[in-house]
């Protein structure tokens, strides 16, 4: 009644017509109470009619307006919204709801005034419309309704996030809804950072916000040229530049290292990332020698002790016979990653006796190594996989007949098992002569940012 009465006294300036017609609403409001059916007609064809036939003609109260006034769904205390003579614009209002274990459809659209009729509606919308039927808790449903008045919420459209890059959206049309998969576009954008080595590489790289898969790769790009298990000294420098992946201006991973520096007793070691024109990606000196001069790590475990060596002669620990021992063993602590220390294929996962879990990889036709007594192996690994050096392939254990946490490391040329820790290891391809100027010219501006990031790591002692 307020609100007519706001209404009322906006649009007539006659006090008579502001009488005439309370009289006219209360009459309806004693029928209402009794004989719904009676106003709902009356208010229907005769009220908007006598109230719209006025001066104002930029202002009008339709049938809606008024039954939500009858039906309380406007309260009392709100103010007064004019309706414009033309049809509302329409627009979009958003709903979030968080999936919680153990819900469904039938349990998530009553919450926001749909029914089982649209549920039918939406799962039926097109493909990628199921991913609704296997939700996980956590994931957010937006609901975007339309912000015009009418009995039943009118859903407009449904979003939900599948993955960091790929949303389901379900749109309605004319009554019907069309279900489509979105592969949201990721970007890449330079990061950078810099530390100094108080204890360890790793512990430098917390304080300067890394991940352990950056520092992963960092230990692995300078692997040949330092023993970061025991040739690392307190005041020793590091640097990187790395890419960030970002979805919407958000960072959502790490990338590869774009390039990256050591400064170890004094000596500093630079490494440039470079793709080459056969698509191989691998680092390099600023002067273009490879920084693996070998094809192979030479360890397979970082922080690891090595706990037994090659030895034709040893005594099993445990058989108590004179048996070979034909690698080498790294203690670590149980769960440690271990690495492929070169490009090959998964020609063996499986229990191999003595061994407990056991992956053998083949390099080119003449090298094999053997990873021993592992825990688990790593994500994906199988029959066949294509490994690059530095993935990691499983995790330390002591599967099989061993004593305590340690991978047995194996190194077979041609059928012949030698020495991993003494061998000459295999040669690495060095950067081609015809990618030498493309390899400058990209190479420069790197080492430039390098150099620039000296003064920051000054300033932060």
């Amino acid at each position: 009644m307020n609100y007519l009465a706001q209404y009322l006294k906006t649009t007539y300036n006659g006090e008579y017509y502001q009488l005439f017609f309370m009289l006219y609403i209360g009459s309806i409001c004693i029928l209402y109470m009794t004989r719904p059916s009676i106003p709902t007609t009356l208010i229907k064809y005769s009220l908007p009619v006598l109230l719209n036939n006025n001066q104002n003609k930029s202002l009008t109260l339709n049938y809606n307006t008024i039954s939500t006034i009858f039906t309380h769904k406007i309260s009392s205390n709100d103010s007064f919204v004019y309706i414009k003579k033309q049809d509302q614009v329409e627009q979009i209002i958003w709903q979030n709801i968080t999936v919680k274990s153990g819900d469904n459809l039938s349990l998530i659209f009553p919450q926001v005034g749909l029914d089982a009729s649209d549920v039918y509606k939406i799962v039926h919308s097109g493909e990628g419309a199921d991913h609704l039927l296997n939700l996980k808790p956590g994931q957010i449903i937006k609901f975007g309704f339309s912000n015009k008045i009418i009995s039943k919420p009118t859903l407009k459209q449904l979003d939900l996030q599948l993955n960091s890059t790929t949303k389901l959206t379900i749109t309605e049309k004319t009554t019907i809804y069309t279900a489509k998969i979105y592969n949201e576009k990721i970007k890449f954008r330079q990061a950078y950072a810099y530390g100094r080595i108080t204890s360890s590489l790793f512990e430098a790289g917390l304080r300067a916000n890394l991940s352990e898969k950056l520092m992963m790769e960092l230990s692995d790009i300078f692997s040949w040229d330092i023993d970061f298990s025991l040739d690392l000294q307190v005041g020793d420098l590091f640097k990187l530049i790395y890419k960030e992946v970002c979805l919407d201006g958000n960072k959502i991973a790490d990338g590869e290292i774009l390039a990256a520096e050591i400064t170890n007793k004094g000596l500093t070691l630079q490494a440039i990332r470079y793709t080459d024109d056969t698509g191989m990606s691998n680092f390099y000196r600023p002067n273009g020698e490879s920084m693996h001069n070998v094809a192979f790590m030479r360890d397979p475990v970082k922080n690891a002790y090595i706990s037994s060596r090659f030895n034709l002669e040893r005594e099993h620990p445990i058989l108590k016979t004179k048996r070979p021992h034909l690698g080498v063993d790294y203690a670590a602590a149980q769960g440690t990653p271990i690495m492929a220390t070169g490009d090959g294929t998964v020609n063996f996962i499986g229990i191999k006796g003595g061994y407990g879990r056991t992956i053998m990889l083949t390099h080119a036709s003449e090298y094999t190594t053997v990873y021993a007594h592992m825990s688990k192996y790593g994500n994906g690994i199988e029959q066949g996989k294509s490994i690059k050096r530095g993935d990691i392939i499983g995790y330390v254990g002591k599967s099989g007949l061993a004593t305590g946490p340690h991978l047995h490391y194996e190194f077979i040329v041609n059928g012949i098992h030698h020495d991993p820790l003494s061998m000459t290891l295999p040669n690495s391809k060095h950067l081609l002569e015809r990618c030498l100027s493309d390899f400058n010219s990209k190479m420069e501006p790197l080492v430039r940012r390098l150099n620039t990031l000296e003064n920051n790591i000054l300033l932060s002692k």
